[in-house]
């Protein structure tokens, strides 16, 4: 099973970085590109075959491979500020140079955004259409804020309008048979994931595995593989022995450290264990409804950055009661400041650390260290 999952991985990353320059050799992509956020309806690319490519997942590569400080420098210098959101500095600083730790990836063609995260991504990707002169198309999601039955036209239309583009842009037609095919792949994809995510509460898993292992969800969940990789992950998981019931079990908000080698703080933390994570479940996207367009909406209206902030305590307090968690441990994110989710409104202990996911340098241990003792003496 290990050999398996170990396949199925190295085949979704050489897919994904097959066109990025240190592989490519120089060879233009067979495909028109699109650079995208994170909660872009990819399946509509996939269905016109428009490769897809996501600069908030590489900067947390580049920031994995230690070399984001130099990078960070370099968008400061040309106009980006160290306030603002470190993905945008990290890939920017990457374009200015012209190095990145698997290569530049291809120029887009196009460029893809969604206010279903956050409102940064479409002022970033603005900035990206100057630099490379090139159209740019802003999804507009409501969420909670509109009533279903207004908000599914109004968002079908755009998705409507995007495939038109899109067919345009590629010279290829959509099937929309197909289209319903890559949106049964992702729903498989969030169902495995989903299984995998669960054993985090009571299994000794480290956090680490699913903090990096989602990434496929993220990039890569309208492929076939993504499920299965995540079937075999599960099978692996399961084995793992039952969780240290001497440590006490925390529940981690916030996004992962991108430049931690464990992804959180694991040395501040011999006594206590992650038990589960908002992050871990921000991609398991809700593909119900009649027909395609119908499942689209569904999943990428309703985000879970995209709900009130009534809707989204209720999801928090479930997903943490799930988890058994006794504390929690607040990631207030130099980056993401409009993203801050907290547990103040739960009845559970919890620290707030300011703290980012790309920029160690704004990391202060000692400060960090005493406010987790604090949360011990709590407990």
């Amino acid at each position: 099973m290990a050999q398996l999952y170990l396949q199925l991985q190295a085949k979704l990353m050489r897919d994904y970085y097959k066109d990025f320059s240190k592989y490519a050799k120089g060879k233009a992509p067979t495909r028109k590109v699109a650079w995208v956020t994170a909660f872009t309806p990819v399946e509509i690319l996939e269905a016109l075959d428009i490769e897809y490519i996501y600069p908030e997942s590489y900067a947390a590569v580049i920031a994995a491979s230690e070399q984001e400080q130099a990078l960070l420098k370099e968008s400061e210098k040309n106009g980006l500020c160290l306030d603002c959101c470190a993905y945008s500095g990290c890939f920017n600083g990457a374009l200015s140079v012209g190095t990145a730790p698997r290569g530049m990836p291809p120029k887009p063609d196009v460029l893809i955004a969604t206010n279903n995260q956050c409102n940064t991504l479409p002022n970033w990707w603005n900035l990206l259409a100057e630099e490379y002169h090139v159209p740019l198309i802003v999804l507009d999601y409501p969420g909670e804020s509109v009533e279903r039955e207004r908000a599914l036209p109004y968002v079908t239309v755009q998705h409507k309008d995007l495939i038109s583009k899109m067919e345009a842009l590629s010279g290829n037609k959509l099937d929309e048979a197909r289209l319903a095919e890559l949106i049964q792949n992702s729903q498989r994809s969030v169902a495995a994931w989903n299984r995998v995510a669960d054993l985090l509460a009571n299994k000794c898993v480290e956090p680490t595995a699913l903090f990096d292992g989602i990434s496929y969800l993220i990039t890569d969940r309208c492929k076939p593989e993504t499920a299965a990789l995540y079937d075999a992950m599960y099978d692996i998981q399961a084995e793992a022995p039952e969780a240290d019931a001497e440590r006490t079990p925390v529940f981690w908000l916030g996004y992962p450290l991108w430049y931690h080698p464990q992804r959180y703080l694991k040395e501040l933390l011999p006594d206590l264990r992650i038990c589960g994570s908002n992050y871990i479940t921000w991609w398991s996207l809700d593909y119900s409804g009649g027909d395609p367009f119908e499942r689209l909406f569904t999943a990428y209206n309703y985000t879970f950055l995209n709900l009130s902030a009534k809707t989204k305590r209720e999801r928090l307090q479930s997903c943490i009661e799930r988890s058994g968690a006794k504390a929690a441990i607040s990631l207030r994110n130099k980056s993401c400041k409009c993203d801050f989710v907290s547990a103040k409104y739960i009845d559970l202990p919890q620290v707030e650390l300011e703290i980012d996911m790309i920029d160690r340098e704004y990391l202060d241990l000692e400060r960090a260290k005493a406010q987790l003792d604090i949360l011990r003496e709590i407990v």
